[in-house]
Order: structure tokens, then C-alpha cells, then sequence
């Protein structure tokens, strides 16, 4: 277990990967079906997108290697999503950025990137033995892990 991960850091580099990733940051309410656009620096505050995209990369890297990223997340009714990260504590911060890249790449579309499609990604990426059937192989969850 690497040393915990200075949030600020995770953060702004997240904020960046957004910006450079050129597509507008986009929330869908499922009430009303609108989308809203979202400033990029809400990705990175804790209490902000911060835990989606760091869910999303826990789902990538967990699909890839069967571990976790070490995200400490709590419910926190403040919050935007209702999630606050309160560290990183499992692995080096290049392993934490190369498996939010991922998860950027793979969500949204061409014309957007769109928040609620983290979604679609913690389906795609089955745990490490899970059937192709789309089944969760005994005595795992499927899904982010806040």
C-alpha cells in the first residue's frame, strides 16, 4: 500500500484530464431528461465529481487487476452526488490518473461526456471471473464501491 494521495493533486490532474479530454462535462437529470453542463472544476472537489470519476477508475482498475484503488469515500448529504472522498490510500497516483484516463475514454460520446455514463462502464467492465453471461461470479460485487 502506497502512501495516501494529496487530494488537491488527484484533483487538479482530474480537472485537466477533463479540459484536455475537449468534450463538454455533462449531467443528465433522470427526472426531467435535461442535460446540464457542468463546469470541469467540479471534478475536482471532494465533495464535488471527484467520487464518480474515482469510482469509475476503481471499476477499470479493479476489472483489470481484480484489486482496489484504496478510495475512501462517505456519504456526506452536503455533497453534490451525496459522496465526499476523503482519500486515497491503495495505490501510486499513476495507477489512480492511467485508470481515470480509461474511464474517461471509455464514457460519454463524441459529443459529450457525459457523468451518467460511469454507469454503463461499472456494467461493461465484469469483475475478474464473472461469466460473459453478464453474471457476477460468486463472492463478487459488481459495480463502484464508494
Amino acid at each position: 500500500m502506497s502512501a495516501p494521495l494529496d487530494l488537491g493533486t488527484v484533483g487538479r490532474t482530474l480537472q485537466r484530464l477533463v479540459e484536455r479530454d475537449g468534450r463538454p462535462l455533462v449531467l443528465r437529470d433522470a427526472a426531467t431528461g435535461l442535460d446540464h453542463r457542468l463546469p470541469a472544476s467540479l471534478v475536482a472537489a471532494p465533495e464535488g465529481l471527484m467520487p464518480n470519476f474515482l469510482a469509475a477508475a476503481n471499476v477499470v482498475w479493479r476489472a483489470a487487476t481484480g484489486r482496489h484503488l484504496g478510495i475512501e469515500q462517505e456519504r456526506d448529504p452536503e455533497a453534490l452526488l451525496g459522496y465526499r472522498v476523503k482519500g486515497i490510500r491503495g495505490e501510486p497516483f499513476s495507477v489512480v490518473m492511467l485508470s481515470a484516463m480509461e474511464a474517461i475514454g471509455r464514457s460519454g460520446t463524441p459529443k459529450a461526456l457525459l457523468v451518467n455514463d460511469f454507469d454503463a462502464l461499472w456494467h461493461q467492465l465484469r469483475p475478474l471471473g464473472a461469466s460473459s453471461s453478464g453474471k457476477t461470479a460468486p463472492g463478487r460485487a459488481q459495480g463502484p464501491t464508494p
